[in-house]
């Protein structure tokens, strides 16, 4: 009898932790189809749809005379078996909207 008990209670336990396991991956799944369409506003949703979401790096925050913010930012370029090429941007925002340069070191 007790062989028995110990068996379903087994059983039911590794039938919740599926279940359990299976909700976490809907969970995770969801999470990142949300963080694909997420849109940003400012300055940072411009960075989003000029350069792709999440391709840049912001290096440094700058504040310009006017104490607007500049960001500097790159653009990292993988090539397979060579070394890693950087694009930097200054990206800023003026009174006709947002805008970037490429930044020349």
């Amino acid at each position: 009898m007790l062989n028995i008990l110990v068996f379903v209670l087994i059983a039911v336990t590794l039938v919740l932790l599926s279940i359990f396991v299976d909700v976490l991956i809907e969970l995770n799944r969801q999470e990142q189809e949300d963080k694909k369409h997420f849109v940003r506003d400012g300055l940072v949703g411009y960075m989003d749809q000029t350069f792709g979401f999440g391709r840049f790096k912001i290096f440094k925050t700058l504040l310009d005379s006017d104490g607007n913010i500049r960001y500097l930012v790159y653009l990292p370029k993988y090539e397979w078996l060579k070394a890693t090429k950087y694009q930097w941007y200054e990206v800023y925002a003026t009174q006709n909207g947002y805008h970037h340069s490429e930044f020349v070191r």
